[in-house]
């Protein structure tokens, strides 16, 4: 492997920078996407707050106003949790597979009150399992497109259905490029385009890239 493509910014990828340049491996990351935040109201009392990204929780986070303390917090997985100073209640054990997470989620909510902030093209995965009388989802900002020519690699590493969907508007995969999906949710997507991911990410973390890319 000579270069890398993934759909994330410089500044998210400090290791794995490292083992590019340690691996002489030319690595192009730029992410597909941007957002804005869009202002949000809570209808429903709740006592569980549930971030599915890391994003989720920086917009929630900086915008809510009641008090915090009182509440318990819980993630998609390790990736989202260690990005804040929280002592989350639940974390998700394989982020790469939401269903799987949404099952043990819900067994460990019980019947406590839950909020659940997204964006705009959430698959609300952990929402559709959980009554509606239980919970409420709300969206607080908005994933837009933002297509960018990307130069041809020898691996692409696609981190959501929205940076690919990016991607395929002004981008193809050289034929003989390998495709690493960023979990279960990317790989329908890659699936659904016709792509065929060489392989998927169970925990969705860089250090799991990172021990996939040096097997390759």
């Amino acid at each position: 492997m000579k270069s890398l493509y993934i759909t994330r910014d410089l500044d998210d990828l400090f290791i794995l920078q490292q083992y590019c340049r340690f691996g002489q491996i030319d690595l192009h990351a730029q992410s597909q996407i941007t957002f804005e935040e869009v202002p949000f109201s809570i209808e429903k009392p709740f006592e569980v707050v549930f971030f599915s990204s890391v994003r989720a929780g920086r917009f929630f986070l900086r915008n809510y106003e009641g008090p915090l303390s009182t509440l318990a917090f819980a993630c998609i997985g390790e990736e989202t949790a260690k990005r804040f100073n929280i002592d989350f209640a639940f974390v998700g054990k394989e982020a790469g597979n939401p269903e799987k997470v949404a099952e043990k989620f819900k067994s460990w909510l019980g019947e406590k009150r839950l909020l659940i902030p997204h964006s705009s093209l959430s698959q609300k995965t952990i929402a559709s399992i959980i009554p509606s009388s239980q919970c409420e989802s709300i969206c607080i900002y908005n994933t837009l497109l933002k297509p960018s020519v990307i130069p041809e690699c020898d691996v692409y590493v696609f981190t959501s259905a929205s940076n690919l969907e990016a991607f395929l508007q002004v981008n193809k995969l050289s034929e003989h490029a390998k495709v690493i999906a960023w979990g279960n949710t990317t790989e329908k997507a890659l699936l659904k385009a016709k792509i065929t991911p060489n392989l998927t990410l169970k925990n969705a973390q860089l250090e799991e890239l990172i021990d996939v890319l040096s097997k390759q």
